[in-house]
């Protein structure tokens, strides 16, 4: 059977397609992907096609050797799991390159209050993985997962390969859009650089955050820029057993993150000031890694210390690394950090870094910001439909603490391309209002939800206020030691799911950490409300007695 033809380079003319899509990411190429995978779609011999800037013929080709890792590496929870095996991409992923996620610890970097996710958890109580005479970590067979991480690029690539089967997908590589403008019927005409012209009943922008096709259709979007950075990279680690659990030690600049890739790597994904980001890009490999240690180890004082050395360099005062790690281990040593004294076990701290490599550290600005809507609105002299939707980044941006941004754009991919069969199988046009209305007011009110909550978490724990911190430590403490709850959670999260085969059909494992968090938010809350209250009754009662008697 042929495959996805490759286009590019002196196109010239124009081609007619029932599906333009804008951005071959991830999210579009999955898209893509589900277009090509739906009988409906292919019975009606939809014509679709995929346009990005990037060279896709060297993408397909991606490869690297088997402890070399890419920089930027994402969570695909169990539905999104599914999905990509439903559409026949997941079969190209090299699962060596892959990692399982069975746990999750999150732990306040003041107070140390502590939530673990298991995905025991979301078992019964008698099953039989959590029988006692098993003795060390089950086979990864038979361990329910939360999510499996793997590298962007290995999925972009997989994504690439099962679309080789596919005729009716036409890829443009190395292909730049130059202008958007309306045709007849209110049809958008792209016309590239080179010179080529695409018309679409369905123009889709999965184009990220600086989006031609949301400029085109006139979507605005509601946010803001963090003052932060995050720093990712590869991490070498010391030897486990096995490495199936995330870490995130939410530190006042920022939550600091180590993902498992293997049982010797680990993904870095720090986010922080800029200048505290920029710090860390210039130390060399090992004192990166004493750092990162140091930062999930020490407390709250010592890492606020080291991070404002770091972050106060210049070109005039470099940092040196040398300094920086005599500097740790005088903090770390028992005369200055008695055993007795450390609030957290060592089984309760992440393998201990080795070495950063350098060579991939990189960072990159956070921002939260959500299109208005995500359908494209027609012109005011027009009666035709909009025919243009957002997808990914391009609908949506937030920061990277839940590690959900590409999870939400997989979703948006798997429920328009359930809204473009049943408009096909209902005889509507794809691009009409009323065929893509649902989609958008759905994906629209999901994706607010956990945007507001990641929001809402990342002013929480950049307070130092100690009524804040008091109020959430006593809210994830006491959540994490309702197990009961924390099943309830887990079942509806989908985090049992993974290592069976089984399918949650209630969303990704995240709404359990919203949850959790949301909880501590309304703690803290309250505690700021009784300590307000008091302060006010006092204030009165001084005033009452200090006033001269009528």
């Amino acid at each position: 059977m042929g495959g996805a033809t490759e286009m590019g380079g002196e196109q010239h003319g124009r081609e007619d397609y029932d599906v333009v899509i804008v951005g071959g990411g991830v999210v579009g190429l999955t898209l893509a992907n589900a277009f090509a995978s739906c009988p409906a779609i292919r019975h009606a011999a939809c014509r679709i096609a995929v346009l990005d800037a990037a060279d896709l013929a060297h993408i397909s080709a991606w490869s690297l050797p088997p402890h070399q890792w890419s920089n930027r590496v994402s969570s695909i929870t169990n539905d999104n799991l599914l999905f990509l095996k439903q559409i026949g991409a997941w079969k190209y992923i090299d699962e060596r390159r892959t990692n399982p996620v069975e746990r999750m610890q999150v732990w306040d970097g003041l107070s140390d209050a502590r939530i673990v996710f298991d995905s025991m958890d979301g078992l019964p109580p008698s099953s039989s993985l959590s029988s006692s005479a098993q003795e060390g970590p089950p086979p990864e067979s038979t361990v329910p997962h939360m999510a499996r991480f793997v590298e962007n690029l290995h999925l972009q690539k997989a994504l690439l390969q099962n679309l080789h089967n596919h005729p009716l997908i036409h890829l443009f590589g190395n292909t730049k859009v130059a202008s958007i403008a309306p045709g007849a019927a209110n049809w958008p005409i792209l016309t590239t650089e080179n010179g080529q012209q695409l018309k679409a009943r369905l123009l889709v922008g999965a184009d990220g955050f600086n989006s031609p096709v949301k400029r085109y259709s006139q979507i605005t979007s509601t946010g803001w820029n963090y003052d932060a950075h995050c720093v990712v990279g590869t991490l070498e680690l010391e030897p486990t057993m096995y490495n199936w659990t995330a870490w995130q030690r939410f530190l006042t600049s920022g939550p600091l993150g180590l993902l498992p890739l293997s049982d010797r790597h680990a993904s870095l994904a720090w986010s922080t000031r800029p200048e505290i980001a920029a710090g860390l890009k210039a130390l060399d490999g090992a004192t990166l890694a004493a750092t990162i240690n140091a930062c999930f180890r020490l407390p709250h004082e010592s890492v606020g210390y080291l991070l404002g050395r770091i972050g106060g360099h210049s070109a005039g005062r470099p940092v040196d690394g040398a300094e920086i790690r005599e500097e740790i281990a005088w903090r770390s040593s028992p005369d200055v950090l008695p055993s007795s004294s450390r609030r957290v076990a060592d089984a309760e701290l992440p393998p201990m870094v080795l070495r950063a490599r350098m060579e991939n550290v990189a960072s990159f600005p956070l921002r939260i910001f959500h299109a208005d809507h995500y359908l494209g609105s027609p012109p005011s002299t027009s009666s035709q439909p909009p025919r243009t939707v957002l997808v990914g980044d391009a609908a949506h941006v937030l920061h990277p603490m839940a590690g959900q941004g590409l999870n939400l754009g997989l979703a948006d991919a798997r429920d328009l391309a359930l809204t473009v069969r049943q408009a096909l199988e209902n005889g509507q046009d794809i691009g009409g209002l009323t065929a893509l209305m649902g989609y958008g007011r759905r994906r629209y009110v999901a994706n607010h939800m956990v945007m507001a909550t990641v929001d809402k978490l990342q002013k929480l724990y950049s307070m130092e206020n100690g009524a804040v911190v008091w109020g959430r430590s006593v809210g994830v403490e006491v959540l994490n030691e309702l197990a009961g709850l924390k099943r309830l959670m887990m079942g509806r999260a989908g985090g049992g799911g993974g290592g069976t085969g089984q399918h949650s059909s209630s969303g990704p494992w995240w709404p359990a950490l919203a949850d959790a968090y949301q909880a501590a938010q309304k703690s803290s809350l309250l505690a700021s409300a009784i300590a307000s209250f008091a302060a006010n009754s006092l204030r009165h009662a001084i005033h009452r007695a200090s006033a001269p008697n009528p």
